[in-house]
């Protein structure tokens, strides 16, 4: 079973977090770009990965 993907617009929509704050959890290497794959240059997640990238925005919140 393949996992869905999805782009940064998805994502940030099912979070309810702007697209900025995103970009921030890859500036501050709170994760990191080569764990994601690149379709064209550009970056899209897995369904999977949403539990991850929920924990770095806790972390950076809570700071």
């Amino acid at each position: 079973m393949t996992d869905e993907l999805l782009s940064l617009k998805q994502v940030a929509c099912e979070l309810n977090v702007s697209r900025s704050r995103l970009s921030y959890l890859f500036e501050s290497r709170k994760l990191k770009i080569e764990d994601f794959p690149q379709i064209g240059g550009r970056r899209f997640y897995r369904r999977s990965d949403l539990g991850r990238i929920r924990e770095a925005l806790f972390e950076i919140s809570h700071r």
